[in-house]
């Protein structure tokens, strides 16, 4: 896994529209920053689940590479271990607005604001397209200007945004800034400190990035030069957080283990050939008989609780969803999901449709969501007595039924045969 995610690495192409701002008396103003899209600002649309949870991953990354306590560099310099980046609300709304500009053009730029009123830019990184979180952040720790932004100590508040195209390839971009003034003449001092402990040249607050080159054959020495850190980088393993995000969902280490028994309430099964599998409401998977254990959810930072998980007949993998449409895809194809889009009411099931391999989400209201299986019908906006509960594919047909809390069957491209008595 290391080597693939490094090989990602290497691929994913890198912008610092700023870089990171060197030692200056004081910060630079807010105002410098004009938009790089048509208006005022990038147009904004919340970040999906899968967004969501991959930029949560980079965040913990990053703050992983701060907390490094000692960073040794060629001259024997060394900076201190950082703090962590606090979430900024505003911050991150303008970095998923600039990702959504790149994965929309497909053109990799850096960003030049605005920041939000009150936040001094301290750096910002872009790259893509890109993978995986493991490989984006290989990619930024192993370019020095890059990693520059990340391991500024005038940096206390980040925002990171993650948009998947067409193509499930991720842009990310990376916004720092400090939110008082004091926290920037603290970095500006603390530059100067590693400035005359160490004799090197540093980009941004805070961070060794550069050293005079040795002397070279004939005399004389060329002018300083970037250098990489010689200490292994922190986050670099593809999963030192545990799990590694792509578009497509998430990557876990092959060690990953079910859980038996099951931490929570079980909400889901899945048959899989002689064996099933049980889910349950934080995504902790259990497998039985001869079912083989893929990866589960449980760990994850969720934005709503598992309620449901299907099996994929094709693969032998299987899906878990979230009551926010939410997909967790192993061992099978990730089509599509309803994370982060507006429901009328939360997701209560799935089917898999074995007739095309693709699955139905079911809400509490009836309303299907069909992805990479035909849509034949739901009871979105009709009168319920009681709420949708599950849903069931019927392969001889290549329908589905759905059923309520009071057993009311609705058969949709397949047969009706009954209904529970309070339902009739």
């Amino acid at each position: 896994m290391r080597r693939v995610a490094r090989a990602l690495a290497a691929g994913m192409a890198l912008a610092a529209g700023m870089g990171a701002w060197g030692a200056s008396s004081a910060p630079p103003a807010a105002a410098l920053w004009t938009a790089t899209c048509p208006g005022a600002q990038c147009p904004y649309a919340p970040p999906t689940a899968t967004e969501q949870a991959f930029a949560a991953d980079v965040l913990a990354r990053l703050d992983a590479e701060r907390a490094q306590p000692a960073r040794d560099y060629p001259d024997g310099g060394a900076t201190q271990a950082l703090a962590p980046l606090a979430e900024d609300p505003a911050l991150q709304q303008a970095a998923q607005a600039a990702a959504e500009h790149l994965a929309a053009t497909g053109v990799l730029e850096g960003y030049s604001g605005p920041f939000p009123a009150g936040e001094y830019a301290t750096g910002e990184n872009a790259g893509g397209p890109g993978f995986d979180s493991a490989g984006e952040d290989l990619s930024v720790m192993e370019s020095p200007a890059h990693a520059g932004a990340v391991l500024s100590a005038a940096s206390d508040v980040a925002g990171i945004g993650v948009a998947c195209d067409g193509q499930g390839r991720a842009w990310e971009v990376e916004l720092f800034a400090d939110v008082g003034l004091p926290a920037w003449q603290a970095g500006q001092q603390r530059l100067q400190a590693e400035l005359a402990a160490n004799s090197v040249y540093a980009q941004s607050g805070g961070t060794v990035l550069t050293v005079p080159e040795p002397a070279v054959d004939g005399g004389g020495t060329d002018d300083a030069h970037f250098v990489y850190p010689t200490e292994p980088i922190a986050a670099g393993g593809p999963f030192a957080t545990g799990v590694d995000w792509t578009c497509q969902g998430p990557l876990f280490p092959p060690w990953s283990a079910s859980a038996n028994p099951l931490p929570q309430r079980v909400v889901g099964m899945a048959v899989d050939g002689g064996g099933y599998e049980l889910a349950d409401a934080q995504g902790a998977v259990s497998v039985h008989g001869g079912a083989a254990f893929l990866g589960a959810a449980n760990g994850l930072p969720l934005a709503a609780p598992i309620v449901g998980m299907a099996a994929d007949p094709a693969t032998g993998g299987y899906w878990l969803v979230a009551a926010d449409g939410g997909i967790f895809a192993f061992g099978a194809p990730f089509l599509g999901s309803m994370g982060g889009r507006p429901l009328a009411a939360p997701i209560v099931g799935m089917a898999a449709d074995p007739a095309t391999g693709g699955y139905w989400l079911v809400a509490a209201d009836g309303g299907i969501f069909a992805f990479g299986a035909p849509f034949l019908g739901s009871m979105g906006n009709q009168p319920l007595n009681q709420p949708i509960v599950g849903m069931a594919a019927d392969p001889a047909t290549g329908g589905y039924w759905l059923v309520a809390a009071d057993g009311g069957i609705f058969a949709f491209g397949a047969p009706f045969l009954g209904a529970d008595a309070r339902g009739a």
